[in-house]
């Protein structure tokens, strides 16, 4: 074999033959938060309650205005976190709407309602012609014809004016009488809304049969779900209960609501 060619297989014995490198584009990855930040308006017709937390049962911090614009911060199932101005609370995402509702000749909402506003104290009657009852007529437009009868205040009237103050407006069908206890009936008839067999706050509960007389099982009772408690039993708001247009608040035991009552429940947001 010649000198030079045993010198060259020598040179490339001793070189490291390397591959080429391989670049990796690098592609950035861009984080999102879980929502995004941006403005809606208050579309319920009697104002908008700012809670504490994601709950009806939550302390209110203010109210809303119709109309009023609130930046959002963060969304929990159908709850908002919003701020508007100084107020920073949870909403109902439900009476918000992204387009900014039209000017109404509705009821102004302010922190101090007490002159605009039912101001109701327990056991305390509320007739006919009293200031309180007068009052939640005019916010509901007199719906059950309680007025136009001369009854004292209903029981159906008084969670008609709870349901307003959350900003919802019954959408009632042609089904009557609209007895108390026969709300979860009609709307589970017509499809209207969820009809539950267990509580939750913020629905109407349906007092079904258990009365003592035939007539109050004919009728029926309803109230509206302030709380759920950790044993079952429900804390209640109601009217007429007992007669005449009384205001009543009581925890009503889940062997009562359940057995007893055998209570619905009508949740409509």
């Amino acid at each position: 074999m010649p000198n030079w060619l045993k010198s060259l297989i020598s040179f490339f014995s001793k070189v490291q033959i390397q591959a080429p490198p391989v670049f990796v584009e690098e592609k950035s990855i861009e984080v999102l938060p879980a929502f995004t930040a941006k403005n809606l308006y208050v579309n319920s017709e009697i104002g908008l309650n700012v809670r504490a937390l994601p709950d009806v049962s939550g302390t209110k911090l203010g109210v809303l205005t119709h109309g009023a614009e609130v930046t959002i911060l963060q969304e929990q199932d159908k709850w908002f976190e919003i701020k508007s101005g100084d107020l920073q609370g949870w909403v109902s995402s439900v009476y918000l709407s992204e387009t900014k509702p039209a000017e109404q000749a509705q009821w102004v909402v302010k922190e101090d309602v007490s002159n605009e506003f039912p101001q109701f104290q327990k056991a305390v009657a509320n007739l006919v012609n009293d200031t309180n009852t007068i009052k939640l007529r005019k916010i509901i437009g007199d719906e059950f014809g309680g007025d136009a009868n001369g009854w004292d205040l209903q029981c159906t009237e008084y969670v008609c004016y709870k349901l307003r103050q959350l900003g919802v407006r019954i959408s009632w069908p042609a089904d009557r009488p609209r007895h108390g206890g026969r709300w979860a009936g009609i709307f589970e008839k017509n499809g209207l809304y969820k009809i539950l067999s267990e509580p939750k706050a913020g629905c109407a509960m349906c007092f079904t049969t258990g009365f003592k007389t035939a007539v109050m099982n004919e009728t029926g009772h309803v109230a509206f779900v302030e709380q759920v408690m950790e044993d079952g039993s429900v804390k209640i708001s109601e009217a007429n209960w007992p007669p005449p247009g009384k205001y009543n608040e009581r925890v009503v035991p889940a062997s009562e609501w359940r057995d007893k009552y055998k209570c619905r429940f009508v949740e409509f947001s």
